[in-house]
């Protein structure tokens, strides 16, 4: 059976999980718990992988996280082979800690965070014998300093998950509000925001599924293993680069707000629509503070290619030779 491909680029996020092998315990106890999250720490930190959130049960993991670099095969060996290695000697166990490769599943953007990490938490509590009843009496994972800040693990980012749409659910207490959401699925579990993942393994709107389809590279055979592939697409630099030259302007413009402009407006969509830069990455090149205010920048281009069938035309022909070009 053939395993699942990573995708490794500068800013993606994603969702870990590794089991042990055959369902055995890889904790037996506090002394192994405190062993992974050193070496989850550690990391962090030569990798430059920033955690959300983490989970540590008996029998697997779960990691949600960030890597600014395009390195997630090589900080997931890292920690998880380190791990493998110290346990083998410990305990006097030789042979495969882990079952096959960590399985992980790619994320859009920030507007994922709170499900996420919610979801993540939410595994001590859940199944036919609980590990606990309060999420908070849980130890090994990263709620504890969610509930409570001496509680605060300094490389994990929990500032970035409570900005995540602030305004929209957290407004002045981001922290009680992300409290309430995540012991709001305590009686009522919710959705699993995988079960929908495409291919069972990208999460995000279609847009990004289709980028992510067009962008990726697969095996010759079905067969085939590579160990990591990058991807194979188009460069948010090159988009902004070469939609300046088509209309005479610099990338500097499209940081400045002069009205209807619309160099800019294109520029975003096809930044949106070319590359998988997440909205968070979007917004500093076009002048933004929030993520959400990419989308009214994408909202007025889309509905200037409706109404324009002329627009719409040249810029069909712009972003066929962005296309072009990237592949040259």
């Amino acid at each position: 059976m053939a395993r699942p491909l990573r995708l490794q680029f500068p800013g993606a996020i994603y969702h870990a999980m590794s089991r042990g092998n055959g369902r055995q315990k890889i904790f037996f106890d506090e002394r192994d718990y405190h062993r992974f999250l050193e070496g989850l720490e550690i990391t962090a930190d030569k990798f430059g992988f920033e955690i959300f959130s983490f989970l540590c049960m008996p029998n697997h993991v779960h990691l949600f996280f960030r890597t600014p670099e395009a390195n997630l095969s090589q900080g997931m060996q890292y920690l998880l082979s380190g791990y493998a290695n110290w346990f083998s000697t410990r305990h006097r166990r030789p042979g495969h800690l882990f079952q096959g490769r960590f399985k992980g599943e790619l994320i859009e953007d920030e507007q994922y965070f709170w499900n996420v990490s919610r979801y993540v938490h939410l595994n001590p509590v859940r199944g036919k014998r609980p590990l606990v009843t309060r999420l908070e009496d849980w130890p090994w994972s990263s709620y504890p300093g969610y509930r409570w800040k001496r509680r605060q693990l300094g490389w994990v980012c929990y500032d970035e998950v409570y900005r995540a749409w602030q305004g929209d659910r957290g407004g002045r207490n981001p922290q009680a509000a992300y409290r309430r959401f995540v012991d709001a699925g305590i009686d009522r579990p919710p959705e699993n925001p995988f079960a929908t993942a495409v291919g069972g393994w990208v999460v995000g709107s279609q847009k990004f599924v289709e980028r992510i389809k067009w962008l990726v590279k697969f095996p010759k055979y079905d067969d085939e293993v590579p160990s990591a592939r990058r991807l194979a697409g188009v460069s948010l630099e090159d988009v902004l680069e070469r939609t300046a030259d088509h209309y005479g302007t610099t990338v500097a413009s499209f940081a400045h707000k002069h009205g209807k402009q619309t160099s800019r407006d294109v520029a975003a969509w096809l930044a949106r629509r070319l590359t998988v830069a997440t909205l968070r990455e979007l917004a500093k090149p076009f002048g933004l503070t929030h993520p959400d205010s990419v989308r009214n920048l994408l909202g007025r281009a889309e509905a200037a290619l409706k109404q324009s069938p002329p627009l719409r035309t040249e810029v069909e022909q712009l972003q066929a030779n962005i296309r072009q070009v990237s592949r040259e």
